[in-house]
């Protein structure tokens, strides 16, 4: 079986949003206790030599025992973070708790939507956070360290299809636990990280990047012409969850420590399968369309 990745996630800085919940679920007659969710953590970091403001969503789940019944320790940590910890959005900034997350790890979050179109981003999924209690050892960061095999690669272009010479896309294959695979977009952008990827890196080769992590929004402001009068101003928020390559190997891993292509690719055609399955049922669950009511004259309006 195609053997699981290392992929690692460290996130510490100020718990800024809880929303996590418990509950119940039920299958062939057994009722299993859950809590699960997620929070947000508020991190500056330097990104491309700028101090950038991170609100970084982390996703947790746990059962509430383990499958031989004993306690789930994921689970009594959750849960304390929910009770006893203070969040931003709770006590503001000054009151809120200080937390570190060290065995977070990547994974895809794919779904479709309406028309078919495919969504797919990245999140990061954690199952334990402590307090930084010692304020002196507080270190502010949200990094990862990750394997995978290279899919494709590439500058990025805009809509007009000119090549972005700062934003160089590398799609890695990023096995996961089970021999699943998740399709996952990395990206380098500085000058001396995109010269290296582009020299040394090849389609097929297994790498070992280290990054930070570039989960933001921004406000994006266009102004609308209309037929008479004013333009007005249109705003809309653009979530960006992004993994910015800041390093790795240049030589790519070899024998024991590359991937198998074959196992890759069997793993792909499983995704594959498991997409179409995914694409099925969002289309059943869309609405039917109801037929369009006939036109009304201006005699129906009582002229």
């Amino acid at each position: 079986m195609l053997k699981q990745a290392e992929n690692s996630v460290k996130i510490e800085g100020i718990l800024s949003e809880i929303d996590l919940k418990t509950g119940t679920s039920t299958k062939n007659g057994k009722t299993t206790e859950y809590i699960g969710g997620s929070i947000k953590v508020r991190v500056t970091q330097v990104l491309n030599g700028e101090n950038v403001d991170l609100d970084i969503p982390v996703f947790m789940f746990s059962n509430k025992l383990k499958n031989d019944g004993n306690p789930n320790p994921a689970y009594a940590s959750i849960e304390r973070v929910m009770n006893e910890y203070v969040s931003i959005a709770a006590g503001g900034i000054d009151a809120a708790d200080r937390v570190r997350i060290t065995n977070a790890n990547i994974r895809m979050n794919e779904y479709y939507g309406q028309g078919g179109q495919l969504n797919s981003y990245p999140r990061i999924n954690a199952s334990f956070v402590t307090k930084v209690t010692d304020l002196t050892k507080f270190n502010p960061e949200a990094t990862f360290s990750a394997v995978f095999m290279i899919a494709a690669m590439g500058h990025e272009t805009d809509k007009d299809g000119v090549q972005k010479e700062d934003r160089f896309k590398i799609r890695g294959i990023l096995p996961q636990y089970g021999g699943k695979v998740d399709v996952v977009d990395f990206y380098a952008t500085t000058p001396s990280v995109i010269s290296a990827v582009s020299s040394y890196w090849s389609e097929k080769d297994t790498v070992k990047v280290n990054g930070k992590l570039n989960f933001t929004s921004v406000v994006e402001e266009k102004m609308v012409e209309v037929d008479f009068g004013e333009p007005r101003m249109e705003r809309r928020t653009v979530s960006v969850s992004e993994l910015i390559i800041t390093g790795g190997t240049q030589t790519p891993l070899d024998g024991d420590f590359a991937f198998d292509e074959d196992e890759i690719n069997e793993a792909l055609k499983a995704r594959q399968a498991y997409l179409a399955e995914l694409k099925e049922k969002a289309k059943d669950k869309e609405p039917k369309k109801a037929a369009a009511p006939a036109k009304k004259g201006f005699s129906d309006l009582g002229f």
